[in-house]
């Protein structure tokens, strides 16, 4: 392990620029509110149906906000493992907080 750590560090931040590059996308299902993050879970888009600013139902749309952007972040962490894995090819890189 200790002969292949330039390897790792390398592949590790390859992992790191590829994350950054990619997107999950998730709507609410009312189509609402539309929300993009990277692989890292940073807010990248945020789109709002005009007509759902109202502020007669903003608890409403606070609710919808707050589930759509947990359900990213669910989608996210999902596309990054199975993306690590792949690019990883099965090697088991050591677990550095921060890293993913």
């Amino acid at each position: 392990m200790i002969h292949n750590m330039g390897s790792i560090i390398e592949q590790m931040q390859r992992v790191q620029q590829a994350l950054k590059e990619m997107k999950t996308e998730v709507s609410d299902p009312t189509g609402i509110f539309r929300l993009v993050i990277n692989g890292h879970q940073e807010v990248v888009d945020v789109k709002f149906d005009p007509a759902a600013l109202n502020l007669d139902k903003i608890e409403e749309l606070q609710s919808i906000v707050a589930a759509t952007f947990n359900l990213a972040v669910l989608e996210s962490k999902q596309l990054v493992k199975t993306e690590i894995a792949k690019m990883t090819q099965g090697m088991n890189l050591p677990n550095i907080p921060g890293m993913f």
